[in-house]
Order: C-alpha cells, then sequence, then structure tokens
C-alpha cells in the first residue's frame, strides 16, 4: 500500500456508505490477547475481516493517526517488506488485511483500529506487552548447614519466577529450580564440600538479553572429627636434655579438608617404681596450624607425650597420637668396668710387656694412613663382649699430630661371612650412629644384643690402615653359666655405653 493508495482511500472514506455498519468490520490478534499481554520479541499479527464490495479498501490507525502516516511506521510499511519488522497487506476482493509486527516491545503497546473505505473506523484492539525484568537478582546470600544450603536473594520489580541453581565447585552441571518467591533451601549436599549458586529473575517475557544471573560460593559444615596428626618425633639437644621440642605434621587433615580448631600438647612422666604417681606436667593448648611443641621436663625419668587435635565433633572420638621418650641420669655416657682384664705390665724399670690376652686388649697404637704424616688412635680395647640390651660405643682418635678432619674417618660393619654395611647404610638402617668432636669420631651401637655382633672397622680413606673392633654378646644360659655369641645381625636401640678411648 503506497502513500497513492492511500490518498484513495481517505478520498473515498468521504462518500459513506449511508446502509453500511460499522459491526462488519471485526479485527482479532494472534496470538490470542485473551491469555494476557503480549511477550516482548514476539511476532503478532492483528486481522481486519470486512464484507468486500467496490471501493472498500482496509487502512489501521494507531491510536488516531494512519499507519501510513505514523512518525515511526509509515516509512517502514511503506516498504512493502515482508521482511521487514512491520509490513502491512490487504485483499480487498475477500475482505481482509493483516498488519504483522515482529519483535514487539513496550514501544507498539497502543490501540489498533480497523478502518474501511466507505464504512468508517470499526474494530479495535489494545496491546499490552510484558518484557522481562530490566535488572538482575542482587543480594544473593547462602547460609549452609551440614548437607544443606539456604538462599535467599532481594525482590526484582517485574519479576514474577527466579530460577535459582547450585553445584559442586569445579563441575560443570548445574542442579536448578523455579521459585516464585526470594528463598529456596537445597538438600542432599555433602558435608565439607564447597559449591556454587546462582539465581535469575524472570517472568512469562523470559529473561532480559545482557543481564547476568547474580552468583555466590559456600561451604558445608564440616561434622567430622580431625585425623591424627603425622610424623609425630620427639628432638634432643643433649644426651638427658630436659628441654625437649616435638614436632608433627597435619598433612592428613589438609588432603581431606578436615577442620582443627586448636590442638592439645600434654607430656605425664611415669612412676619410677611400680606404685610411684605418675607426674603430670601442664598440657599446653596450641593454635590449630601449630605443628611443634616444647616442653620443660622436670628430671631423668620416662615421659609419655600426647597430641590431640580437637574440633567441635571430637569429643569420644580417637584424635591423639603419643610417644615415648626417655631423659637420662647423666650427662655424659656412663663407661662400666672393663669386661676383659687389664693388661699386665712390668716395673717401669722394665721394658712394657705385651698384652696377655691379646685377642680381646691391644694397647694404644698410632696408625700411619697417608704421606702427609696423619695418623690415627685406635681404642685400646679391640674386642668387646658387653651384657645384652647395652649400648656401646666406638671411637677413632685423629692424632694430634694429625691434619686429618675426624669428619673424614667412616666406619663400616660386617657381620660373620655377610659382606660389608657401609657408614651410609649404618645410618639409614638404625644400626647405629656416628658423630664427630673436635678430635674423633664415634660410633654409638645401640641395643646390643645376640644379633649383634660383628666387626666394626673405622678409616681415613683409602690409604688409610684401618682400626678394627669385634663385637660379641655375654649372656646367661640356662645353668647360670656365661655364654658367649658372635652372630650376624642387625643393631637397634639400647642404653649401656662403653668407651674405647
Amino acid at each position: 500500500m503506497t502513500q497513492v493508495m492511500h490518498h484513495v482511500i481517505l478520498f473515498l472514506s468521504a462518500f459513506s456508505c449511508v446502509f453500511c455498519n460499522t459491526d462488519d468490520i471485526g479485527i482479532s490478534v494472534t496470538p490470542s490477547l485473551d491469555a494476557g499481554p503480549i511477550n516482548w520479541k514476539q511476532t503478532i499479527t492483528i486481522t481486519c475481516t470486512w464484507t468486500p464490495g467496490k471501493f472498500k479498501f482496509a487502512d489501521i490507525l494507531v491510536g488516531a493517526e494512519s499507519i501510513f502516516n505514523h512518525p515511526v511506521y509509515a516509512d517502514i510499511v511503506n516498504l512493502e517488506d515482508p521482511e521487514a519488522r512491520l509490513y502491512f497487506t490487504q485483499d480487498p476482493d475477500v475482505g481482509t488485511a493483516e498488519l504483522i509486527i515482529k519483535d514487539i516491545t513496550k514501544e507498539d503497546e497502543s490501540q489498533y483500529t480497523c478502518s474501511v473505505s466507505r464504512i468508517g473506523p470499526g474494530g479495535s484492539v489494545t496491546l499490552e506487552v510484558l518484557e522481562p525484568p530490566t535488572a538482575g537478582v542482587t543480594g544473593l546470600t547462602a547460609t549452609p548447614d551440614f548437607t544443606s544450603v539456604h538462599l535467599t536473594w532481594e525482590a526484582v520489580e517485574g519479576a514474577t519466577n527466579y530460577n535459582v541453581a547450585w553445584r559442586a565447585a569445579g563441575t560443570e552441571a548445574w542442579t536448578d529450580v523455579d521459585v516464585a518467591g526470594t528463598e529456596h533451601t537445597f538438600e542432599g549436599l555433602n558435608v565439607a564440600s564447597d559449591y556454587e549458586a546462582k539465581a535469575t529473575a524472570s517472568n512469562p517475557a523470559g529473561i532480559r538479553d545482557g543481564i547476568e544471573p547474580a552468583e555466590t560460593t559456600f561451604t558445608t559444615k564440616d561434622n567430622r572429627p580431625p585425623h591424627p596428626v603425622g610424623g609425630l618425633n620427639v628432638h634432643e639437644a643433649a644426651y638427658n636434655a630436659t628441654t625437649i621440642t616435638l614436632s608433627w605434621e597435619l598433612q592428613d587433615n589438609i588432603d581431606e579438608n578436615r577442620i582443627i580448631t586448636g590442638i592439645t600438647a600434654a607430656a605425664v612422666k611415669e612412676g619410677a617404681a611400680e606404685g610411684d604417681p605418675a607426674v603430670v606436667i601442664d598440657p599446653q593448648e596450641l593454635g590449630a596450624d601449630a605443628t611443634s611443641v616444647t616442653f620443660e621436663l622436670p628430671g631423668a625419668g620416662d615421659y609419655v607425650f600426647t597430641i590431640t587435635t580437637n574440633n567441635d565433633f571430637s569429643a569420644g572420638v580417637e584424635t591423639s597420637m603419643t610417644e615415648i621418650h626417655t631423659v637420662k641420669e647423666t650427662t655424659d655416657p656412663p663407661t662400666p668396668e672393663p669386661t676383659t682384664p687389664e693388661p699386665t705390665k712390668k716395673p717401669t724399670t722394665e721394658p712394657k710387656k705385651e698384652p696377655t690376652t691379646a685377642a680381646k686388649e691391644e694397647p694404644e697404637v698410632e696408625i700411619d694412613i697417608g704421606d702427609g704424616g696423619e695418623t690415627i688412635v685406635c681404642g685400646d680395647t679391640r674386642a668387646i663382649q658387653p651384657l645384652p640390651n647395652t649400648q656401646a660405643i666406638l671411637k677413632c682418635t685423629k692424632h694430634d699430630d694429625s691434619a686429618i678432619n675426624p669428619a673424614d674417618i667412616v666406619w663400616s660393619f660386617q657381620a660373620g661371612d655377610a659382606d660389608a654395611v657401609e657408614q651410609t647404610q649404618i645410618i639409614a638402617s638404625e644400626i647405629g650412629e656416628v658423630a664427630n668432636d673436635n678430635k674423633s669420631s664415634i660410633l654409638t651401637i645401640k641395643n646390643v644384643d645376640a644379633n649383634s655382633v660383628g666387626t666394626y672397622s673405622c678409616s681415613a680413606g683409602d690409604n688409610s690402615t684401618t682400626c678394627t673392633y669385634t663385637v660379641s654378646v655375654t649372656t646367661t644360659d640356662s645353668t647360670g653359666g656365661v655364654a658367649h655369641f658372635a652372630l650376624s645381625g642387625f643393631l637397634s636401640l639400647a642404653i649401656l655405653l662403653i668407651a674405647l678411648f
């Protein structure tokens, strides 16, 4: 329909039919207005119908303005383009006309009236358009419990529906629900787990483009007790130290995201004899991330240290780890009486005799270990027979005139016909401990027993002559006599010290 046709319609309308009835003009809208407002972005069709006749042409009035003169619609309608947002077409021979409006918005709200030349204006409809909310959800708040979360948010103007959803942190799939109010509770979550939540506002027109959902994160409560600490270890500064430090790690709790609210460190000194009361040292309450504690102990004795992890759900659950430690009586390791007699010596006016028990006692000797004049001094007792369950100390000492470092002296151990064990293996397998002072290398053999016998050697390099010590065990047989065992095996902890220098 062009502007020319529009003027023709106006001319013909001037000759109205006296006997024509405006009720003969019908109007309808698709989709129907019976369900309420038209949702935005839809396509609607306004249809006019009338009884066809000579010189009867249709026009649609928007308000009181012809669609062909409308300030917004005229240019679009006059394109006569079916793909345009507005398109008007009619068939006077049939008596029908259609106005198609695409992507309808609130700007299209108005009264639309069908007008037919020679009849005049007839039926009309009023369009109401429902648009989505113009704003998104605000104030989304999550209140988690152990296996549920309660979500609340602020009401949004124009919204009749809210889509709320949750998912486990780091996953893709959402679990959602539509609700009319401003709160919802989700059930069936896992304890001590991280989640994400979101909410969007909508109405029957949908969700407006470009408005993002409100989002939040939360962690459900943890009703699990903590794990005990791991790697509990006692560190002592000296042989009979009473300042004792313990350390541990919390990795098991960290790996499972278990909550620790505090750590309790306790120490108890056990009774020296049966029936003696135990002495309780004041416990220490530590922070949730503590990994060490230091105790000042009242003196020598056996102590039981207990480290306990705590939270609101640890009552009645074993969350403790215990370590036992002994503080010795003396500062220096004790030296027991020799198990073999001292070598017999002649008066000072006569030359010294060789020891009568050469296999078990040898005089102190100086051994040349290099061209640089370096020497090493062995102990005067080379054959050792300690009592079972005692401790033995072997020592190799550099000569006063030697330039070697005691740390250069290394030890080895051979049990029977087995292959020799190097110093690193002695330490790693806890056969013994090696320490150095400013003159000596000291090997401490732990818990000497029937399996802790063999040959122990020390040297200071490839050019060194070796000091060798033989260790056997003295035990009492079933008749009360003394039996000597020389068996191969590994070493463990003990108490009695035998000085060999």
